[in-house]
């Protein structure tokens, strides 16, 4: 069997290969400014993006079951999140006098937290919003205190007070994120009864 086939191509989100092609061109766009250093560290990102959602995963059974259901138009996340921080290093945002490192703290929160709420809904249990914003804090708080100790031990970390309000920041758009995926599906799921009431018996 080819390492791609039809149906893994047709399964593929459009939308992450927009999100990829823009990263390719934020490369090359540090490039031409000469900023060589964030244009090989944004291609790095670009290469490490496809080994995420390249693959062919749904028949992957090596893979835990929950990533091999996990939607394809999520695949974007990781692109996303990855375009967001590019002008932080390439551009120095994050040291700027700006808003933009909280901004990407609680965005890519955000899509962390949609990805892993998914990753939750899989399993077809039905789960309350509170419980999904539960699991949303408890998932954006570890995932924050990770990314800290990361800056920390790489040297980028800042003062005491940027360390806790990018933990709070990227909790924040976790549970955001859990809790509107669950509150979504109530909708799906409303819909689709007021349809089969409103359609009546059938025959």
């Amino acid at each position: 069997m080819p390492l791609l086939t039809k149906d893994d191509i047709r399964r593929q989100s459009w939308f992450a290969w927009v999100c990829l092609a823009a990263l390719v061109g934020v490369a090359a766009w540090f490039w031409s400014m000469d900023k060589r250093g964030a244009a090989m560290g944004t291609a790095a990102a670009l290469v490490g993006c496809l080994g995420l959602i390249l693959p062919p995963r749904e028949r992957m059974e090596a893979l835990p079951w929950r990533l091999r259901s996990l939607p394809r138009a999520l695949d974007a996340a990781p692109v996303l999140a990855t375009l967001l921080s590019s002008p932080g290093y390439g551009l120095n945002w994050f040291y700027g006098a700006n808003p933009y490192d909280e901004a990407v703290h609680l965005l890519s929160g955000a899509l962390a937290g949609a990805v892993f709420a998914a990753l939750l809904q899989v399993d077809g249990v039905r789960r309350s919003t509170g419980q999904l914003a539960a699991a949303g804090v408890a998932f954006g708080l570890a995932l924050g205190v990770a990314w800290e100790i990361f800056e920390w031990a790489t040297d980028l970390i800042g003062n005491w007070t940027d360390t806790w309000t990018d933990v709070a920041l990227t909790a924040l758009g976790a549970t955001v994120a859990a809790a509107l995926a669950g509150t979504r599906r109530d909708a799906r799921s409303s819909a689709a009864g007021l349809w089969r009431r409103a359609s009546g018996p059938s025959g």
